[in-house]
């Protein structure tokens, strides 16, 4: 995209924990950084995560001194911020062992203000002027992602695919001409390559698909960096960082309407594994019961996926059943379980099952095409596979399967959408 472009155009990099892994690949990457300098542009900034496995590490610390603890505090995003400060110095002196004079900048420096939901901020506001100051002054900015600061000064991380989050709310706030994510893999595939061998990568995608494939198990990107960039109309480019051929790679923009109108039926498979079931029975009747579930658990900020309701023949007993990521299994029982202390609510009985996956097809096709959902049933049902959950929305359908099958269904489906139309 670069081409496409005047060299005067602001451009946000951003580094990935891989990318950054080792002293090796910092120095290739601050190598790849003076190149574009030396080729005239001066308003690159540079957005790096910590290098590969630290934070894991810093996260393994905590719980071993507090196995008891939330993890959603102050110490823990204290400590777990750490490892990009570290990223952003040796990012630094890599590009000054390059010629390419630097400015490293942490979250405080550039005011990043952010809510005070510790372990999963949200960002308000990024002052730019250290920025453009620094490109004033002929230096690349290096900026430590995924971490933020509260109104009080007090430091803040932003959770999963934080440092994405953190490259696209850097280029909104300066208007760049797009921000682009460099990672171990090419871009964004017809499906997990580690599991369908014939995934092709996808050169072009629109904010919408992008951000259903993100949300439903895409692990390239992450949901919230993806509903930034749509909300800003942000560009992306997602690429390998040491991939030979600097024009392979995923341009993700808004679609016009022709250019929807042209989109693919399915772009994307998605396999989300991480998938548990939480069922409540012996409800009373009514919806009194069911609101107090979901309002328990919204408190909790746990976020719910597919949801299925009935109720006994004689319309006295409701049964609900909800999925959740597993991470959230044990809130989320507590919360339901909490309930028990109302009078109409203390013989509700709650069941869990984790061996579940969730298989989705994704495109921006699906809406002026029928039979999308019958296409994935049969070829489900032909193949064995047991369906358990089904959700569709205009653009995806979504359906739980056995975690032992799951593998094999995004396979099928794979098989169905792109292979077959060969």
């Amino acid at each position: 995209m670069y081409n496409d472009l005047p060299k005067s155009a602001s451009v946000v990099q951003k580094y990935g924990g891989t990318s950054v892994g080792d002293p090796q690949r910092i120095r290739a990457v601050a190598a790849r950084v003076a190149r574009y300098k030396a080729a005239g542009w001066d308003r690159i900034a540079v957005v790096v995560s910590a290098m590969a496995g630290e934070t894991n590490r810093l996260v393994g610390l905590m719980r071993e001194v507090n196995p008891t603890g939330d993890h959603r505090t102050k110490a823990y995003d204290m400590a777990v911020s750490a490892g990009e400060q570290v990223s952003v110095g040796l990012m630094s002196e890599a590009l000054e062992a390059h010629g390419v004079a630097s400015e490293p900048l942490l979250a405080y420096q550039l005011q990043i203000l952010t809510d005070e939901k510790h372990g999963q901020a949200k960002i308000h506001s990024i002052r730019t002027d250290f920025i453009e100051n620094a490109w004033k002054n002929g230096r690349i900015p290096v900026v430590a992602g995924f971490q933020g600061i509260t109104s009080a000064m007090e430091i803040t991380t932003l959770g999963r695919g934080g440092s994405d989050t953190s490259a696209v709310a850097l280029a909104a706030a300066l208007k760049a001409g797009f921000c682009e994510i460099n990672t171990d893999v090419d871009g964004v595939y017809t499906a997990d390559p580690r599991y369908v061998r014939s995934a092709q990568l996808i050169e072009e995608l629109d904010y919408e698909t992008t951000l259903e494939l993100a949300a439903l198990g895409g692990k390239v990107l992450h949901s919230r960096c993806v509903e930034l960039a749509a909300k800003h109309r942000v560009p992306l480019v997602v690429r390998n960082t040491f991939g030979p051929d600097e024009a392979r790679r995923t341009r993700i923009m808004s679609f016009g309407e022709e250019k929807a109108l042209e989109a693919p039926v399915v772009s994307g498979i998605t396999l989300d594994e991480d998938v548990a079931k939480i069922t409540v029975r012996q409800l009373p009747a009514g919806n009194a019961a069911i609101k107090s579930i979901f309002s328990e658990v919204a408190h909790k900020e746990i976020n719910v996926d597919i949801i299925v309701h009935d109720h006994q023949d004689d319309g006295t007993v409701n049964r609900v059943g909800f999925t959740v990521q597993k991470h959230d299994l044990e809130p989320a029982v507590k919360a339901v379980e909490s309930l028990r202390s109302q009078s109409q609510l203390e013989g509700l009985q709650v069941a869990t099952q984790t061996n579940l996956a969730k298989v989705s097809a994704v495109g921006l096709g699906m809406r002026s095409h029928a039979g999308v959902a019958l296409t994935i049933f049969d070829a489900l049902a032909k193949n064995e596979v047991e369906i358990l959950m089904i959700s569709t929305s205009e653009i995806k359908v979504s359906c739980v399967v056995p975690l032992a099958q799951g593998k094999k269904a995004a396979q099928v489906l794979h098989g169905v959408f792109f292979e077959s139309a060969k």
